[in-house]
């Protein structure tokens, strides 16, 4: 069975050496040395498909991103990122397909780069990680990113992003255990999700959605928690007062595509197929954070699906999403 994973992550050697230098958001993995070699090899990453079953990654920069790099250099920065990646997948463009950095806090540069990105150098959308210097995405001045994703019929890839170190502070820092353990507990292992999960909430609450009615968004980590609370939303947020035509359900089952970024868990697979259908699911391995390695086709192959939910999970719907 063909296999397409859409959250597999890439970097430069150029760009690792910037973001060390001059970036605010400290990266706070400690296999990261490790992870850039791997990160920046493309031979091996081709190698580790053909081992494992992987017919095509779609990859991005994520985590050490240009995006967060000081105003100054994330315009040219992003440009160089994706100049890069293009010339990486352009070669394998049988396996590999893209996704590009935007300098999102300079929304109209933004929106430019993704226009660039796409219509000159063929990638197949854009990614933004986390919130943009402690702004959420649902402040006016970033619409102009999503008014040209829609222009352009691409997807943008909402990925977490590491947390403020105010929010840290308030949320994950405690006595009672060890600083390490409150930065994981702050990131990859819970705190990023929900933030990103309430990034999502907010830009179905300020109806960006009734604007941009075909905007597609991709949430990995099987959602970011959001599906589990479609009912609760829907249900409560009028209660405030919001008036849209819709439920925030209607809309995330619209707009949103959901991957497992990983997480082969079949409890989590069942309840996001049961919301949101095969045909807003895409397979995903977050690689090289991640190596499932055998469980990669083993996940899929053995899931509880229909012939027809198996296909569209495993290819499908990426190739129709990304238009690969």
């Amino acid at each position: 069975m063909k296999i397409i994973t859409v959250e597999e992550h890439f970097d430069t050697p150029a760009n690792i050496k910037q973001f060390n230098e001059y970036s605010k958001v400290k990266n706070n993995n400690p296999r990261q040395e490790i992870l850039g070699k791997t990160l920046t090899n493309f031979d091996k990453r081709i190698e580790y498909m053909d081992k494992y079953g992987i017919d095509m990654q779609v990859i991005s920069d994520a985590g050490n991103s240009p995006q967060v790099l000081p105003d100054e250099l994330i315009v040219d920065a992003s440009r160089a990122q994706n100049d890069t990646l293009t010339e990486a997948v352009s070669t394998r463009s049988d396996r590999l397909a893209g996704l590009a950095t935007l300098p999102v806090n300079k929304p109209e540069e933004a929106a430019k780069e993704l226009e660039r990105a796409v219509k000159t150098l063929g990638l197949k959308g854009g990614i933004i990680s986390g919130t943009i210097d402690g702004q959420f995405l649902d402040a006016p001045k970033f619409e102009p990113i999503f008014a040209m994703a829609e222009k352009l019929d691409v997807p943008l890839y909402l990925h977490p992003g590491v947390i403020r170190d105010e929010q840290k502070k308030i949320l994950y820092d405690s006595k009672a255990y060890s600083p390490a353990l409150a930065t994981f507990m702050g990131g990859a292992a819970w705190g990023w999700h929900m933030e990103q999960g309430i990034q999502m909430v907010r830009l179905f609450v300020s109806g960006l959605m009734e604007k941009y009615p075909n905007l597609k968004l991709v949430s990995g980590h099987w959602g970011e928690f959001v599906p589990m609370f479609l009912e609760r939303l829907s249900e409560f947020l009028p209660f405030s007062g919001l008036d849209l035509p819709h439920s925030f359900g209607y809309y995330y089952k619209r707009n949103v595509y959901v991957t497992p970024s990983g997480m082969f868990t079949n409890p989590q697979m069942q309840m996001v197929l049961t919301e949101m259908g095969a045909v807003h699911l895409m397979y995903s391995e977050d690689y090289p954070y991640i190596e499932r390695k055998e469980q990669v086709n083993e996940f899929i192959t053995k899931a509880d699906l229909t012939d027809d939910q198996r296909e569209q999970f495993a290819h499908g719907t990426a190739e129709k999403l990304f238009k690969l």
